[in-house]
């Protein structure tokens, strides 16, 4: 029996679940709305009093038996409930608040690793596990960085690695409240800002909130990550008079690898990283004084020296909607499944745009009314995809765009 380290507490574990509960569910049922909300009551419920007889429970989902068990081994893997032999414990309730209630059980007994998952390529889970001390290491770092805060706003969610880190470990280290604004207009986040919060987002979302002119009060931070912040976004949060913004560049697979706080700057490593010598994709930190652990970059980077580089571009192919990693080819695959489709193209919209999904669609012969068309397949996604998945815009024409080479090309 261990000790539970200060993030492991009837606080964050229950907004954790909450989040991991949400996405999970959201994933099976894609056309589920509003279930983020349905569940905060029952988050409130487990924060204040773990045990039976809380009210509200899972069992308001209405998961059906493969549903469920899909969701408890999500829960299972995520917290490795497996390790201490209380992976079973997790079937015999769909309380949140018991649920919540094995997790610090378990952690009591071993707290080595945790995981997370994210899309790979086919959109399929990816998982990622990671070791509590290398976890431990780099928000030490982020600890003393950002040593002088006072509050955390989130808005990012708390099962994801970015937001594990960050909305859940970095304020218990501190011993700083943290708070959920992911139902609160952007704009109105930086507006009602106070001296010494850190702003914990991403991209889309610093997009939205300085799109009118906004000051912050004095001494409000940014935190960015996810995707790289785009040049317009950096500048306007500059306009915005924060007292630091800080860009970390990470990933789901290998956790933070290096921040900078320019838009001209490179990033640099974080301390406990180096570049493995003679190599362009590969770092390296050291487990103990004997033994490395080596990973390759996840992305093409441009190297100044051993410490600084510039990041070029994505090996997997994926982009960022709203925070979240979204794979066009997936959705290209999925829209190119309909009966009335014979081709499609999927890309990223602009920042102007919207910053979504958009797709190009060439009809197929089983096609009687084209002009219905998009209004046919935003139904049909709907039903297979995620929110951040589904193109915000569909255009339809005889035959995909393409350059004098032969290249696809974007459209209007």
């Amino acid at each position: 029996m261990t000790s539970l380290s200060p993030w492991w507490t009837r606080e964050h574990v229950p907004r954790l679940l909450t989040d991991l509960v949400a996405a999970e569910v959201a994933r099976l049922r894609p056309g589920l709305l509003g279930l983020r909300n349905a569940l905060e009551p029952i988050a409130a419920a487990a924060a204040e009093r773990i045990g039976p007889g809380m009210g509200r429970d899972l069992g308001t989902l209405e998961l059906d038996s493969l549903e469920f068990l899909d969701l408890a081994t999500v829960v299972v893997v995520q917290f490795h409930l497996h390790e201490t032999g209380l992976d079973d414990d997790l079937m015999a309730s769909r309380h949140l608040g018991e649920w919540a209630d094995l997790i610090l059980r378990s952690r009591a007994r071993w707290d080595e690793a945790i995981s997370f998952q994210t899309s790979g390529s086919t959109g399929r889970p990816k998982l990622c596990t990671h070791s509590m001390p290398f976890l431990e290491q780099e928000i030490a770092y982020f600890a003393d960085l950002l040593r002088d805060r006072q509050r955390v706003l989130s808005a990012v969610p708390a099962h994801h690695i970015y937001g594990f880190l960050f909305s859940v470990m970095l304020p218990a280290l501190l011993g700083i409240p943290v708070r959920n604004v992911r139902d609160t207009l952007p704009g109105s986040v930086l507006r009602r800002a106070c001296a010494g919060d850190l702003i914990l987002g991403h991209p889309s979302f610093f997009d939205l909130s300085t799109r009118t002119p906004v000051a912050v009060a004095d001494d409000v931070m940014a935190l960015t990550s996810t995707a790289p912040c785009p040049e317009a976004v950096w500048r306007r949060l500059g306009a915005a008079s924060f007292a630091r913004v800080i860009e970390i560049y990470g990933a789901s697979e290998i956790a933070g690898i290096g921040i900078r706080e320019a838009l001209d700057a490179p990033f640099r490593l974080l301390p406990h990283w180096s570049r493995v010598a003679g190599s362009h994709d590969r770092i390296r930190r050291w487990r103990t004084a004997d033994e490395a652990v080596e990973s390759e970059l996840p992305d093409h980077v441009r190297w100044l020296d051993d410490h600084a580089f510039h990041v070029t571009g994505r090996r997997d192919g994926a982009v960022q909607v709203g925070g979240v990693n979204v794979f066009p080819q997936r959705v290209r695959h999925c829209l190119c499944e309909h009966p009335e489709v014979a081709d499609a193209l999927v890309r990223l919209a602009s920042v102007g745009q919207g910053g979504r999904l958009k797709a190009f669609v060439v009809p197929g012969p089983a096609c009687l009314e084209a002009e219905r068309l998009p209004e046919r397949l935003q139904l049909w996604l709907a039903q297979r995809l995620t929110p951040a998945e589904q193109p915000r815009s569909i255009t339809i024409g005889s035959q995909l765009p393409r350059s004098v080479l032969g290249k696809a090309m974007d459209w209007d």
